[in-house]
């Protein structure tokens, strides 16, 4: 994954594993916040990036074609209007000309004054060098190519886009940077916000910051960044003083921040799996101001506002995007936890409580609920106010296999089902007290390790990515 998430799994050879507990602390409080205006769900696609330019929205999309336009000056009626080139992974707008990140095909050069992309030029270093973000200034384009600290491109006509320089950081991480008074700003990965003075081409301040910083934008008045720290949440800098930046607030995200944008005082972030903004009014105290309970697995995220006036949040996900506006969802809105219930091997039947939460404005309905054969649940109608949560029993048999889905029917406008995984003694994968299989990997070092040489052991184990 492109953040460098780490997926970890612990493992005890021999010994029983007992499943995590569920309780109604882990619900967000307050209504959303966030009321759904429209979708399009074209194309299932990984999309990375959005930026709002007006009446259009430009995606950075991962898996397929990797630019694609979106008309979304009736937001309730989102249309796509175009896709080309390869896929990107984030996309940066100045005046009327785009550039798409394409990782490690370099990037792509657009003209964007008819709205429609049409293609400049590119530029591809090559390798495994991984472009993640940049800016320009003048026919400069200073690029953050991970690994590599920053690289320089000639984006002057005729639009060759050659590299004729770079320069490296203390530490190179480079996701995305930003300009100001002849400074750049550049989220630094794990090493935090680093500042680069273009007179000279050198790194003059770094500020460590924790999580992986991997998305930077500017304060209205440019005296504040802000940045996406993955797991660690948002945090605000300020950049005053280029030589001496300070941390001024952060805050947590329900899941892992990697874009945002801003419009006023009004952040939108994109923290996989939810969409959620914040009121940035004060640097000094970023404040939660909604979220989308519906889990989207949102990743890009821009705001803006289009010819109509409409203050737009503009989020991409895995099923597309959709469009927000920032203000409450009048409607009742339908959220289970956990999305996921696996009762292992059962013998004797087993209760256990969902809760079901409207996180809506007005009233929410669950007029059924549907489940496999061989469960119990109760009750399976109910009406919920604003914020209220209900407790609804789920019973396995005692040695019935179930591997399925439960289905709550309600009248949620935007997902009128809410659905939920859940097994009970299913043979298809390890089940909690099993003996875990055997196996053999080779460590960073050089050296095969096997899971059964280290029974009666804890064994950890990091999943992560090459880039």
């Amino acid at each position: 994954m492109k953040l460098g998430w780490i997926h970890k799994l612990i493992l005890i050879w021999g010994s029983v594993l007992t499943p995590l507990l569920f309780s109604a602390a882990d619900a967000q409080d307050g209504i959303d916040n966030m009321r759904l205006l429209g979708r399009n769900d074209d194309e299932f696609a990984h999309m990375m990036d959005f930026l709002v330019r007006g009446d259009y929205a430009y995606a950075s999309v991962g898996l397929g074609q990797g630019l694609q336009t979106y008309d979304i000056s009736d937001p309730a009626n989102v249309t796509r209007l175009d896709r080309q080139g390869f896929p990107g992974w984030r996309a940066y707008v100045t005046g009327d000309t785009l550039f798409n990140f394409l990782h490690v095909r370099g990037v792509a050069m657009y003209d964007i004054s008819s709205g429609i992309p049409q293609p400049m030029g590119s530029s591809d270093p090559g390798g495994i060098i991984s472009y993640e973000g940049g800016v320009r200034v003048g026919d400069v384009l200073y690029v953050a190519a991970h690994q590599e600290g920053i690289h320089l491109i000639d984006v002057a006509p005729p639009f060759a886009l050659d590299q004729f320089g770079q320069f490296s950081l203390a530490d190179n991480a480079c996701w995305d940077v930003v300009d100001r008074d002849g400074h750049l700003f550049i989220a630094n990965g794990r090493h935090g916000l680093s500042v680069a003075e273009l007179s000279g081409l050198q790194e003059i301040a770094t500020l460590p910051l924790d999580g992986l910083a991997n998305d930077i934008i500017l304060s209205e008045d440019e005296q504040t960044a802000f940045l996406t720290l993955a797991a660690d949440g948002v945090a605000a800098v300020d950049i005053s003083d280029p030589a001496n930046p300070m941390l001024l607030s952060t805050a947590e995200t329900l899941g892992n921040a990697f874009s945002m944008g801003r419009v006023g005082d009004i952040l939108v972030v994109g923290s996989y799996p939810y969409a959620e903004r914040f009121d940035v009014s004060d640097p000094a105290n970023i404040v939660p101001a909604g979220w989308d309970a519906t889990k989207v697995y949102a990743m890009g995220a821009d705001a803006g506002v289009n010819s109509q006036g409409d203050t737009l949040l503009v989020v991409a996900d895995w099923r597309g995007m959709a469009v927000y506006a920032p203000s409450e969802d009048l409607a009742g809105d339908i959220e289970v936890y956990p999305l996921r219930l696996d009762f292992g091997v059962t013998e004797a039947s087993i209760d256990t409580t969902v809760l079901v939460r409207n996180n809506g404005a007005g009233s929410l309905t669950v007029s059924s609920i549907n489940y496999p054969a061989g469960l119990a649940v109760t009750p399976t109608s109910f009406t919920l106010g604003p914020g209220e949560t209900q407790p609804v029993t789920v019973t396995a048999p005692a040695t019935q296999q179930v591997w399925g889905q439960i289905a709550y029917t309600s009248d949620d406008p935007d997902e009128p089902t809410g659905t939920q995984l859940v097994y009970a003694n299913n043979t298809s994968f390890p089940q909690i007290g099993s003996m875990a299989h055997d196996f053999t990997l080779l460590s960073i070092e050089g050296e095969w390790h096997t899971l059964s040489d280290y029974r009666g052991k804890v064994v950890f184990l990091e999943f992560g990515a090459n880039w």
